[in-house]
């Protein structure tokens, strides 16, 4: 009986591949998150006071300074959300071509801040084409969005 057991043909496992993370990424990741905290607290602070002074613009009765104010502050909001938009847009773009092109996941110039189960042929290249679509839709929804915004803004004037 147990050289039946010991005889019997069990298929090879395949061995698992995997893109190992970066300890240096981590850090450099945590980093990035927290000064785009701190930048982004910063500009809502800046927003807030701005949005002060054209409060006490209009409580003082100069509502032509107030409207003006305002409008750059909408333009400029609407400007970084285009812009934000492109820039996701191009950096998750970028890593999905590159997916694609070499039909693994992650690709292998990847700095990933946790370890992955690498992905290849047909599931990869879904991955990067699922990629693809996303950096497309962070473009048009950033600037659908500020296009739409200015509109708006114009028939203010």
């Amino acid at each position: 009986m147990a050289d039946a057991e010991a005889t019997s043909p069990d298929p090879p496992t395949p061995a698992v591949e995997v893109h190992l993370a970066d300890a240096g990424e981590r850090r450099r990741a945590l980093l990035g998150l927290a000064i785009a905290v701190v930048l982004g607290g910063l500009l809502l602070l800046a927003m807030q006071h701005e949005l002060g002074v054209i409060g006490n613009r209009i409580t003082t009765g100069d509502m032509d300074l107030a409207a003006d104010r305002f409008l750059w502050l909408a333009r400029g909001a609407f400007t970084l959300l285009a812009l934000f938009g492109v820039i996701t847009g191009y950096v998750v773009g970028a890593s999905s071509l590159a997916v694609i092109r070499e039909q693994r996941f992650p690709h292998a110039a990847a700095r990933v801040v946790r370890d992955h189960v690498v992905q290849r042929g047909a599931r990869a290249v879904l991955i990067g084409r699922l990629g693809v679509a996303l950096a497309l839709a962070f473009v048009l929804v950033g600037c659908a969005g500020a296009v739409f915004g200015w509109r708006l803004l114009a028939q203010f004037q």
